[in-house]
């Protein structure tokens, strides 16, 4: 069966989707009762949810955000923990970026956790501020980053 990248539209894909961000991204950082999963920008055009499957199981997850001028940003990427550091996280890379250049995008946009820095420089990214107002809330401590693609 190998890796699948799945659109997030049916229900049991966002139950999955919603429950690998809750835990790596809010819930293991110490950000318990924050998460949002109606969060009505999940939905909106040009933001396009995905659920990463290895061998059927749900096991990452990322939000493809395409802004139209050539750049997409690379949102909210988390791989469970009991998978984490197994190449997952690479092969959702290159996937989203697939999908990127396919809808027009020749630049990839990140703000990069900390603790994911080496993982985004080993895979061919480089720090680059594009947009300040972006560090608030939960990308507060995290470094901006692209790729061109």
């Amino acid at each position: 069966m190998g890796y699948e990248l799945v659109d997030v539209v049916a229900p049991e894909d966002w139950a999955a989707y919603h429950a690998i961000r809750r835990q790596e991204l809010f819930e293991a950082r110490g950000r318990h009762g924050v998460y949002d999963p109606n969060y009505p920008g999940e939905r909106l055009p040009g933001m396009y949810p995905y659920l990463l499957r290895h061998n059927g199981k749900p096991l990452g997850t990322t939000r493809l955000d395409i802004n139209g001028d050539g750049s997409a940003v690379f949102r909210l990427v988390a791989i469970t923990a009991s998978e984490q550091g197994r190449g997952h996280g690479r092969v959702l890379g290159r996937m989203v970026e697939e999908r990127a250049r396919a809808f027009g995008a020749t630049v990839l946009l990140v703000n990069a956790a900390r603790t994911a820095l080496g993982y985004y420089e080993a895979t061919g990214w480089h720090r680059h501020e594009w947009d300040e107002s972006e560090l608030v809330g939960i990308a507060s401590d995290c470094v901006q980053m692209r790729k061109l693609i």
